[in-house]
């Protein structure tokens, strides 16, 4: 739909859009032929030993994952989305509450309701990868965090952290 409304590439119109703006510069979904500087090489449990995933990746990153990032241009894409810099102040406050009757998930972002107050984010995985964003409003605090594993192993660092981060 992307392509068809913008008429250019989903890849191209994204890294205008949101990259650029967001000041991501090592995030992208470039194939996994392309030389990318430091991107790393997830680790995959097989037995009692881990194995690197690199069989198991997709020629190339897509809108449903495969992508790869930094925790730094993660922290900016979560600043550049609660400021107001991707997305109009409606659009963005529909996109971080419930949704369609579907309670803790609004437009592309998890909701949750804790101690430290409402919270948002997204996170995913794959075999040798795992990934997790949450932003705590109230407080001003972004966790990120990346893991070259299998999941869950990023999303229970970031559930660690909120289970014992300050109330204030």
């Amino acid at each position: 739909m992307i392509e068809k409304v913008s008429g250019v590439s989903y890849y191209d119109y994204v890294r205008k859009h949101i990259f650029e703006p967001a000041g991501m510069r090592s995030t992208d979904s470039l194939p996994e032929t392309d030389k990318v500087s430091l991107r790393s090489v997830g680790y995959m449990r097989k037995g009692k030993s881990q194995v690197p995933n690199t069989d198991t990746l997709p020629w190339r990153g897509t809108f449903a994952g495969g992508g790869y990032s930094t925790v730094g241009d993660l922290f900016r894409f979560a600043q550049a989305l609660s400021s107001g810099k991707l997305l109009k102040p409606e659009l963005f406050a529909d996109m971080t509450s419930n949704q369609a009757g579907k309670v803790g998930y609004g437009f592309g972002m998890s909701i949750s309701e804790g101690p430290e107050g409402k919270s948002f984010g997204h996170g995913g995985g794959a075999p040798g990868m795992n990934g997790e964003l949450r932003v705590f409003p109230r407080t001003g605090t972004v966790a990120v965090v990346l893991a070259n594993l299998d999941p869950p192993e990023a999303s229970d660092l970031v559930d660690f952290f909120e289970a014992r981060m300050p109330l204030d």
